[in-house]
């Protein structure tokens, strides 16, 4: 694979996906950054099993598609020593080695083949869909998430619960010793409910914070994706009853 892309678009790109790396990952492969370039869209994916957040950015000139793991760490701090230049990656599809090149110089990254990630969670025939409004979202995350607790005997009180009804949408958390729970108006054409962990509420406010329009949300059972304009952020439930 081979293009051009800003310093400073990719590095906020993986700066954001990053933070979804797990410094206890028992997967050597989720220490990397996945990258696959279709036409000319780079896609950036990164997992800790539990969570996938997917994102996105144009790029320039391109020259050959690809698919890569990028080391994470490696990969972002080489990035933050940029000034905003444009910079063209030229990727070898035989050794995986990443060549970054610029006006004035040239490094050479470390790749590894990305037959070995793991594959995204899929959401089954038994899905629910609903668009949400992104204030009542970030509302509804800020309001509960503090009052999560950190229990491994009771991993639903790990996260913040979501009740849907007919008119409305409730989010809840306790830890056993304070619980809050913030209701909004919603229409909604069934009642259900999950639970999101911690970490991927966490993740979702501060993709939200960027966002204007409706978020659309996806769910099973099992797991829930949330659409953004950018990005996508696929994560495993919590399962229990709250």
């Amino acid at each position: 694979m081979k293009f051009t892309v800003s310093s400073s678009a990719l590095l906020t790109l993986l700066s954001t996906t990053g933070k979804v790396i797990s410094n206890k990952n028992t997967l050597p492969i989720l220490d990397y950054f996945l990258l696959e370039l279709k036409g000319n869209e780079l896609t950036v994916t990164t997992s800790d099993l539990e969570t996938t957040l997917v994102g996105h950015i144009s790029v320039d000139n391109v020259e050959r598609e690809g698919v890569i793991a990028a080391p994470a760490k490696l990969m972002l701090d080489s990035l933050k020593e940029f000034p905003e230049m444009p910079l063209e990656f030229d990727v070898n599809d035989t050794t995986w080695e990443i060549k970054v090149r610029w006006a004035s110089g040239s490094l050479s990254i470390p790749g590894a083949s990305a037959v070995s990630y793991p594959a995204m969670q899929t959401i089954g025939a038994e899905r629910k869909e609903i668009l949400l409004d992104v204030d009542m979202l970030i509302a509804g995350i800020n309001k509960t998430i503090f009052a999560t607790a950190d229990d491994e005997l009771r991993p639903v009180m790990n996260g913040v619960y979501f009740d849907f009804q007919p008119e409305s949408l409730t989010f809840v958390a306790t830890d056993a010793h304070k619980l809050v729970k913030f209701s909004a108006e919603q229409s909604n054409d069934f009642a259900a409910s999950f639970i999101l962990p911690k970490k991927p509420s966490n993740l979702l406010r501060n993709l939200l914070a960027k966002e204007e329009d409706a978020v659309e949300v996806t769910f099973d059972a099992k797991n829930v994706t949330f659409q953004l304009k950018n990005f996508k952020l696929v994560c495993r439930l919590i399962e229990g009853n709250y």
